[in-house]
């Protein structure tokens, strides 16, 4: 099966077969539904926001795991600076984190 999108902000997908339909299920079904034919399929909003979350996730690992590669590629090369400043925010930001991880729930 190919299932082509229509567009980004399209609802609308084609699905066309690649594998002929069973000999027993042709003799079920109308020729108009045997295998190597395109259907309509129509996809809520809410699915294809869904379909589009989705691939931002996939492409935001792609995108961690390039910034993740250049920073090692930094490091191995000895140009890998950081700010005190930077260093300093990390640490307190993780102690804040920290200290209201073990704040019980207010009632």
């Amino acid at each position: 099966m190919k299932i082509i999108p229509k567009g980004s902000g399209d609802a609308e997908i084609t699905v066309q077969s690649q594998t002929k339909v069973g000999s027993a299920r042709q003799e079920r079904e109308p020729a108009s539904k045997a295998g190597g034919e395109s259907s309509t399929v129509q996809i809520s909003p809410q699915a294809r926001r869904l379909q589009q979350i989705a691939e931002l996730a996939r492409r935001g690992d792609e995108l961690r795991a390039e910034k993740v590669k250049a920073l090692k590629q930094q490091i191995d090369n000895g140009n890998y600076n950081v700010g005190s400043a930077d260093v300093a925010k990390s640490i307190v930001r993780s102690e804040v984190a920290r200290v209201l991880e073990k704040q019980p729930p207010k009632s």
